[in-house]
């Protein structure tokens, strides 16, 4: 059921405040964590990850994509919110690419919000977006983001200097963290199929980037995976996919420490 809009316009301004003071980088010590990847609207999944959670006393980090293409997409994102704001620290939010002005047109977010509250209110959903933190260091040593590693980008430090409050991404290496996608053909960096300046990054790219800033795992978000997840680069590289409405096994990852393990949202 969809909060009426007084309700969920005060949501977003207590949000927006939130996601405003923190920074771009979260830096979280060891722990347990449930790492959960792209939802689109798929309540269920957010539900039964909430749930998991607090069965097993774990925080929670999203990996962005929290709205468009699913059927439930206002009651995902004001859910996510909702417990953003009694969870504080145990719950993070992370921006995806589809938090943010040009892919709620296209995909569909914009028309849903318009149909429950009015074209202008999407505005409201748009600053919000705008202020979600780009990334999550754990320990210093796991790095949770949607997309993946920037051709532009030695350290994973710069990320707290990326500008906050664009509604799309305009900083290259913001849009790479949230658009680029590994790839096993290539050694280095090759401009994407997706087009719009991201980027394909390859094992040696990875690699460089891992070695340089002291990283033993990167968790990302942001390509359908089969079986709900997908390792490469030596299991380095861990994708988890978390929307049951792309036809997979929604999954997730707990980390504990550097201890992996992947459960499933069913």
């Amino acid at each position: 059921m969809v909060l009426e809009k007084p309700r969920v316009a005060e949501i977003i301004e207590e949000a927006r405040h939130v996601f405003a003071d923190e920074p771009q980088l979260i830096e979280l010590e060891f722990g347990g964590y449930m790492i959960v990847g792209d939802t689109h609207g798929d309540l269920d999944t957010s539900l039964s990850a909430i749930r998991y959670a607090e069965r097993n006393d774990l925080s929670l980090i999203f990996l962005g994509d929290y709205v468009d293409r699913g059927p439930r997409q206002l009651e995902n994102i004001i859910t996510l919110l909702e417990h953003k704001l009694s969870w504080g620290r145990r719950l993070i939010m992370l921006r995806g690419n589809h938090e943010s002005r040009m892919m709620n047109r296209w995909y569909g977010f914009f028309s849903v919000v318009a149909a429950a509250y009015g074209p202008d209110f999407y505005q409201e959903f748009a600053r919000l977006f705008s202020q979600i933190p780009y990334a999550a260091l754990i320990g210093g040593r796991v790095l949770c983001v949607h997309g993946g590693v920037p051709d532009n980008m030695d350290s994973v430090y710069e990320i707290r200097d990326l500008p906050k409050g664009e509604l799309d991404p305009e900083d290259p290496r913001a849009l790479q963290l949230l658009w680029n996608d590994p790839c096993e053909d290539i050694d280095e960096f090759a401009p994407s199929w997706r087009g719009g300046g991201a980027m394909l990054f390859g094992r040696l790219a990875f690699e460089r980037f891992m070695a340089r800033n002291g990283l033993e795992l990167m968790v990302r978000g942001h390509e359908p995976q089969d079986k709900g997840y997908s390792y490469l680069f030596n299991n380095r590289l861990l994708t988890v996919f978390s929307c049951r409405y792309y036809g997979i096994r929604p999954a997730g990852a707990v980390i504990e420490n550097l201890n992996v393990k992947i459960i499933y949202f069913e």
